[in-house]
């Protein structure tokens, strides 16, 4: 047993003592061990891991003595502020902004210390400056794309909403160079933010609009040569913008363009190899964007079908399940109570097989409520025989795991279905 898992022991058995002298006098000896063996890590210039040390200590005991965590935490900044000293000699940039970004949220997480936390998250940014200027001239774009957003995010923390336009638009210049999608969006949407916070209303829609326009040539210029896992990426963007413009029809439409090129994917695929997991993930991903669309439930219950059936194919019979419940759901909704019942069934089946009792027996249950709904006829006695297996698995679950109230419910909730 190392050092950290008997002070985690030691520290439970402090908390079961009632005794508050004997209580205290034990988390006296607990800090002190730890302070103690923190202070043998630095002499092999260990002070990175004295601090964390520490820091987990603090962290454990917040809940049984809070105030005594404090110099804990004073503690670990010290250490941490050594190691900084040590990473400067050795020009770690990157870890001297980590450990600054550490310390700033100590002062205003723990020791609700604010205007530190905002001197030290002022220091982070400037180490990651440095670096910047360093990624810059060895021309390593998606580190620099992330440090400006690092930085950016950072000026966010301590309200200085210029200063975070600036570095979003750094990324979005990189990001727009290097294709990178997902934090070019990102940036967009934190722009708008920002200008919104500066109460500047026409900017912060101006630029989602230009947003827009790139990704929207993007569209057409991947829609041309058939690359559809790039159509549908750049569709995700523009119908989360136009969500976000609160443009409903824009939004309908690129969100059915989504799952057109998923289908299209998932059709490719299955003409050029047996890929089914990635087959069924694109077609779950084609039900998804059509759920969001009122009129096109049936297309979106459609793919959840060929969602589980390829799942199916892999044996991975929890997302074969997860993928019936979907469809049944929407099946519900559209009062289709046979295919309701149908694909809950399924679901039970799948859930069973997967050993997930308790979701096999309410999917059962889905299932009896829709064949009342609906009046539908159906294997009456396989059905509650499927639900009586699975009440009794789960109260024998409780059971075993001393749950003795909600074992006799189950029970006697079984005991209906024999009637």
């Amino acid at each position: 047993m190392d050092f950290f898992e008997e002070i985690r022991d030691s520290i439970l058995k402090a908390d079961e003592i009632d005794d508050l002298a004997e209580r205290n006098q034990k988390i006296d000896k607990i800090i002190s061990d730890s302070v103690d063996f923190a202070q043998n890590l630095t002499y092999s210039n260990d002070h990175y891991e004295a601090g964390e040390l520490l820091f987990s200590v603090a962290e454990l005991l917040e809940d049984m003595a809070y105030s005594r965590t404090l110099e804990l935490y004073e503690k670990v900044i010290s250490h941490w502020e050594n190691q900084i000293n040590t990473y400067q000699m050795q020009g770690k940039l990157h870890e001297i902004s980590e450990l600054y970004l550490r310390i700033a949220e100590i002062y205003g997480e723990k020791l609700k210390k604010y205007d530190l936390e905002r001197r030290f998250i002022l220091k982070s940014i400037r180490f990651l400056k440095q670096e910047s200027d360093l990624l810059l001239e060895f021309n390593e774009g998606r580190k620099l794309a992330q440090n400006y957003q690092n930085i950016a995010e950072l000026y966010l923390k301590v309200n200085n909403f210029e200063k975070a336009i600036e570095f979003y638009r750094n990324v979005i210049k990189f990001a727009k160079e290097l294709h990178y999608f997902d934090i070019l969006s990102y940036s967009y949407k934190q722009i708008s933010l920002c200008y919104e916070e500066l109460d500047d209303f026409k900017k912060a829609k101006d630029i989602l609009l230009d947003a827009i326009d790139f990704f929207r040539d993007l569209y057409q210029k991947f829609k041309k040569k058939n690359e559809n896992l790039a159509v549908a990426q750049i569709c995700q963007i523009l119908k989360n913008l136009y969500h976000f413009l609160e443009d409903e029809e824009q939004f309908i439409f690129f969100s059915k363009r989504e799952a057109g090129a998923y289908i299209n994917v998932a059709e490719e695929l299955a003409k050029k190899e047996k890929n089914y997991y990635k087959i069924a993930r694109y077609y779950r991903g084609a039900a998804l964007c059509y759920k969001d669309i009122q009129e096109n439930l049936l297309e979106a219950a459609s793919c959840f079908v060929l969602a589980a059936n390829y799942s199916e194919k892999i044996g991975d019979y929890n997302q074969t399940a997860i993928n019936n419940v979907d469809a049944a759901k929407i099946f519900k909704k559209l009062r289709n109570h046979e295919l309701a019942y149908k694909h809950f069934m399924k679901a039970g089946d799948h859930f069973w097989k997967a050993e997930e009792y308790n979701k096999s027996t309410e999917s059962y249950l889905n299932a009896y409520d829709i064949s009342v709904e609906g009046k539908l006829e159906y294997n009456r006695y396989g059905l509650f025989n499927q639900i009586i297996r699975g009440l009794n698995m789960i109260a024998k679950d409780g059971l075993q795991n001393k749950q003795f109230y909600t074992a006799a419910t189950l029970i006697l909730e079984s005991i209906k279905f024999y009637e």
